[in-house]
């Protein structure tokens, strides 16, 4: 199986975890009524270097992830109550977050489950469109990760069940990516039956809905930037993003708590050549690759994606963030994008998080 392009934080299902944040969220993972995600398009000024883009790009929301293709933006994200997905589609970056929402999926549709569907992420694998999601039945406990296909990236969208992992546990936060003909997914989730820490494992897909072979544990919250768990107490490694370039595999995830204002990116690397399923074949950088910088007014900078630019010669970082320097879970999540440079070696810079405004992606025809 062949993927041939490409382009949620979270809170902890303890009962007290949830009660503590009811008051900042609209459902777990959720980024809050869709008038409010809206909000004025950012706006966009000439100046001469050419055109700029006010951060944050696209608003309120969290756990981002948008691709380009066929002239278009797509920004797949949670349905404003959490219970399905949603997508909007334009032609430039500074005109979609006000674009109108198309419902991908409402919770109960097809046997889907009903609640808290987190995380949304759209690839293309072997020509066909599949969103991968996590879901459950109201109950935090029961969050599985789910499928969707479609011929076309915009629909419609056939419930395609359960992604079958091996050990039916909570799992959250997918996402795939290839090397040569060989497909991957990575995604968080807990060790054991119960909640206190979310791990990210890799395995082999054999197919959009399965994996074969051995499982990976990849990693776990170990360092000290990725154990800030405030009074919550759950260590966490979550939303992986991985970028497959020039030989080697470049996996962000996001470390410590949604919670804290130290919720940070930290990076792990193998070489395409190696055997990915060997823990030997990665390094594990020992500290965040982008992370909350003082001054910038931005905290909790995490759960990425990349996207490419309108004329695929540029890599983009888009991220969630907030301005509560207390760190936050809630609605008050906003999504800042900035774009990727590259070392020598090949390793992706991801920068400092900012809220200064940024170029147009290159070939985006702006406003």
């Amino acid at each position: 199986m062949t993927r041939r392009s490409r382009a949620g934080a979270r809170v902890p299902g303890l009962l007290a975890v949830l009660v503590l944040l009811a008051a900042c969220t609209s459902g777990t993972g959720g980024t809050g009524d869709a008038a409010d995600r809206s909000g004025p398009a950012p706006s966009t000024t000439t100046t001469a270097g050419g055109a700029m883009l006010d951060n944050p790009v696209l608003g309120q929301g969290a756990d981002p992830f948008l691709v380009h293709t066929e002239g278009q933006y797509h920004q797949i994200m949670s349905a404003s109550d959490g219970n399905g997905v949603v997508m909007r589609s334009a032609t430039s970056l500074a005109t979609l977050s006000t674009a109108p929402e198309q419902t991908v999926i409402s919770g109960g549709d097809g046997g889907s489950p009903c609640c808290e569907w987190w995380a949304p992420e759209l690839h293309e694998i072997d020509g066909r469109w599949y969103v991968y999601v996590a879901a459950d039945d109201g109950d935090n406990e029961n969050h599985r990760t789910y499928v969707l296909s479609a011929d076309s990236v915009t629909g419609p969208y056939t419930f395609e069940g359960r992604l079958r992992l091996p050990g039916d546990r909570w799992a959250i936060d997918a996402t795939v990516f290839a090397v040569g003909d060989t497909s991957y997914v990575i995604w968080s989730g807990w060790p054991g039956a119960t909640n206190g820490e979310q791990d990210l494992y890799l395995a082999r897909l054999d197919s959009p809905t399965s994996v074969t072979g051995p499982v990976l544990r990849l990693s776990r919250p170990e360092l000290d930037w990725e154990t800030h768990a405030g009074d919550v107490g759950v260590l966490v490694n979550e939303g992986p993003a991985a970028l497959v370039r020039d030989g080697r595999v470049f996996v962000t995830y996001s470390g410590s708590g949604c919670w804290t204002p130290q919720y940070a990116l930290g990076m792990l690397s193998a070489d395409t050549g190696a055997d990915l399923l060997d823990a030997a074949s990665w390094t594990k950088s020992p500290t965040p690759v982008f992370a909350p910088q003082e001054g910038s007014g931005l905290y909790g900078t995490g759960h990425n994606s990349f996207f490419t630019s309108a004329d695929g010669s540029q890599t983009w970082n888009l991220y969630h963030a907030v301005t509560n320097p207390e760190g936050s879970c809630g609605s008050d999540r906003e999504v800042y994008a900035q774009p990727v440079t590259f070392a020598a070696d090949g390793t992706p810079q991801l920068g400092t998080p900012s809220a200064d405004p940024v170029p147009l992606p290159a070939g985006d025809p702006g406003q």
